[in-house]
């Protein structure tokens, strides 16, 4: 011990962090959570720093070192009773989930349990009571019967989140290949055209990755004690590489979202049916004087020629398509004709005129209208309820 005037003096004995295990200088050290922090967090975010816990779970622990900590956690949260737990303990390790493991590891670090978390954990407890052949006993938890009835079924979008969170599981594990300044093929867009990744999904994969950056560079700036202790083993080549990868992934993804833009097919609306699209039209469904019944209005769709009869006016008309057109209805109005073609002429003698027309067939309809001696008008394609639908062509 070095003296001063005779006086010892305690020198400073230099800090020695014990690691649990040797490979933490790659991983860094089991990480710790802010309760009040993570009560706060998005979900991405959330996520991001659970994902974190899993991998470092998942690297130096099995199911049988972590039981007992589960047990710990089912005698801690009074749900379930002692036969309970019993059969659980004696259950096999081998339908155990990690992830549920991991869950509970991370939760004694300070990570608040959620609701879909302490029910990941229960149906994994459920599972392995009943797959090791023991007796399923009702749990005490309270809750609701209607609830406890319903059988769950995933619904396309937790399908597709679940699929996601799975392909974000495996860009991070080559995100961790580049932390040890492994080589790897990955390539971004590639990967993401190879699992046809939804264009709607990629914000996901963004939102990950930019907080991965700037975890990093918020440790690379030592604003944060708990983030600068956890990557204190970092050197400043180790930044740039790993930033410069997160770059050329965010790249790829933005890239990939352009394509999907460029090729994305444009909706196209379904036609409504014929039935629809007559369902307003305004018209006599027969004459009991003249004994003439109309058509079916859906048979104007698609035509080139329509015969109508005003009975009030005594009018015949003909509405002919316009050129590369065929007929329509909107509302109640005839549409697609031309104007010019359209017209109509007042019969003298409805009566014997009609059963004339009636027995007319297509070459003397063609000069019908023009052998009727009267003033001709134009049509202007508005239906009622005194006009007659005779033919179409």
């Amino acid at each position: 011990m070095p003296t001063v005037a005779g006086i010892k003096i305690k020198s400073k004995q230099p800090r020695v962090r014990n690691p649990l295990f040797a490979d933490e200088k790659y991983t860094g050290p089991e990480p710790a959570w802010d309760t009040e922090r993570a009560m706060k967090m998005t979900e991405e975010e959330f996520d991001h720093h659970l994902r974190r816990s899993f991998r470092y779970y998942n690297y130096f622990y099995t199911q049988k070192d972590t039981k007992k900590y589960l047990v710990e956690w089912m005698k801690s949260s009074g749900r379930y009773d002692r036969d309970r737990i019993r059969e659980f303990e004696r259950s096999s390790d081998r339908w155990l989930s990690m992830t549920a493991c991991s869950l509970i590891m991370a939760h004694r670090q300070g990570m608040p349990l959620k609701d879909r978390h302490v029910e990941f954990i229960n149906q994994n407890i459920e599972r392995c009571i009943t797959e090791n052949g023991g007796e399923v006993l009702k749990t005490e938890t309270v809750v609701d019967k209607k609830d406890s009835a319903a059988v769950y079924r995933p619904t396309i979008q937790d399908r597709l989140n679940e699929k996601t969170s799975e392909l974000i599981g495996d860009i991070e594990g080559t995100f961790d290949q580049i932390v040890n300044n492994e080589k790897t093929s990955f390539k971004s867009y590639d990967f993401l055209t190879a699992n046809k990744v939804p264009q709607g999904q990629l914000g996901k994969y963004e939102a990950v990755f930019t907080a991965r950056r700037a975890e990093l560079e918020q440790a690379q700036s030592k604003e944060d004690s708990q983030l600068t202790e956890g990557y204190r083993h970092w050197k400043a080549a180790d930044y740039r590489r790993v930033i410069a990868w997160i770059d050329e992934l965010l790249s790829g993804i933005e890239q990939y979202r352009g394509v999907k833009k460029a090729t994305k097919k444009a909706k196209v609306r379904k036609a409504p049916s014929k039935e629809k699209q007559v369902s307003k039209v305004k018209y006599a469904k027969e004459d009991k004087v003249l004994k003439i019944v109309s058509i079916n209005p859906a048979d104007i769709i698609g035509a080139t020629e329509l015969w109508i009869y005003n009975s009030k006016t005594r009018k015949l008309g003909k509405y002919v398509a316009a050129s590369y057109q065929t007929l329509g209805i909107k509302g109640t109005t005839i549409i697609g004709f031309d104007e010019d073609k359209s017209v109509a002429k007042t019969l003298r003698k409805p009566d014997e005129q009609l059963k004339e027309f009636a027995r007319a067939g297509k070459v003397q309809l063609r000069t019908w209208l023009k052998d009727i001696r009267a003033v001709e008008v134009k049509l202007n394609g508005r239906l009622n309820t005194d006009i007659l639908l005779l033919k179409v062509a």
